[in-house]
């Protein structure tokens, strides 16, 4: 089968590989659809995975077939993946913090993945996906999850005013999150035209060029003078970690999504005089089965956010080296398998 295997840092290869067999308490699932995700891209500027791996973490397809011990699942079933499947048995497991997990499996992170034409995961991670949900967006519930996560972690009020920093995928589940949850406005900052015009689709109640607007200025217009409640970063670049301290109002709180691979300095001194608070979230293990069925209802429109798909013989020119450009027309790719 083919598969994209990992190899360092801008080095992806699709290569023939054995289709692997399921083990106990696995299955095999035939990968329909597979997103690659900012992490993977991190990965992909960085080499922070390791050598060898095969990548995927956000996808749906069906099951090929179901490893001994196996109980509730059969051949033909349309499934997606949680992205974390953790043991249930370390200190993290026990206290409710199962994304910590000691001993979890990550497929495509620490496990091989389903950037390919088969993929083994273990049959505790698996949830039906609904006849009516194509795998598109099946693989999407993944990334919805997350953002799902984070806003939850946030504590976001019914009528808070939010800012996303970055409209990258994890930036606009956010603002379907964000709004779901009942922020009475959002405001994005993007500096690629594709990806802000998704965000205005979407209901982001301005969307703004950080490259050619005061954001300071113009958001306390928008907000009155009060400023936002919540600055959710999603773009993973040190500036806008360092803007967040400066445009959260005082009081307020800077959620922490994606990955910065740089160190950051941090004006702590603002921090504390303004007696902010600072969070980060991981994964939306808890919430996996709510972005399911935000999905399958309706409620969340993760169709927008597909903005190329492509052969997995493809997936380097047409994919990873598409959304390292700053200013991609890429929003989220999927690797799609006949």
């Amino acid at each position: 089968m083919k598969a994209a295997v990992f190899h360092g840092p801008y080095s992806i290869a699709v290569e023939d590989v054995p289709v692997p067999e399921p083990k106990p308490g696995q299955v095999l699932v035939r990968v329909r659809d597979c997103g690659i995700c900012g992490s993977d891209v991190a990965a992909y500027k960085t080499g922070m995975y390791e050598d060898g791996l095969i990548i995927g973490h956000e996808f749906a397809g069906e099951i090929a077939e179901v490893g001994e011990g196996v109980r509730g699942w059969q051949v033909g079933d349309r499934v997606t993946c949680n992205d974390v499947i953790p043991c249930g048995s370390c200190w993290f497991c026990h206290h409710n913090l199962p994304s910590q997990c000691e001993e979890m499996v990550m497929p495509g992170v620490s496990h091989p993945g389903a950037c390919a034409e088969y993929a083994v995961v273990p049959a505790a991670g698996l949830f039906h996906l609904p006849d009516h949900v194509p795998f598109r967006r099946g693989a999407l519930v993944e990334p919805l999850a997350n953002a799902l996560h984070a806003v939850r972690l946030s504590g976001l009020r019914v009528g808070d005013q939010v800012l996303i920093l970055g409209a990258g995928p994890i930036g606009l589940c956010t603002l379907l999150a964000a709004r779901l949850a009942g922020a009475s406005h959002t405001f994005v900052t993007e500096i690629s035209p594709t990806r802000a015009g998704v965000a205005a689709q979407l209901g982001a109640d301005a969307v703004l060029d950080p490259t050619t607007t005061n954001l300071f200025s113009r958001l306390d217009e928008l907000t009155h003078g009060h400023g936002v409640d919540i600055v959710f970063e999603c773009a993973g670049v040190p500036q806008t970690l360092q803007d967040a301290i400066t445009l959260v109002r005082k009081g307020g709180m800077i959620f922490v999504i994606a990955l910065c691979e740089s160190p950051v300095e941090t004006d702590f001194m603002t921090v504390a005089m303004n007696e902010l608070t600072i969070r980060g979230s991981y994964c939306g293990h808890e919430e996996f089965a709510i972005s399911l069925d935000l999905v399958a209802q309706g409620r969340a429109n993760v169709d927008p956010l597909v903005s190329h798909v492509v052969g997995i013989d493809d997936i380097v020119t047409q994919g990873f080296e598409a959304l390292v450009r700053p200013s991609t027309q890429a929003v989220k790719v999927l690797v799609e398998f006949p």
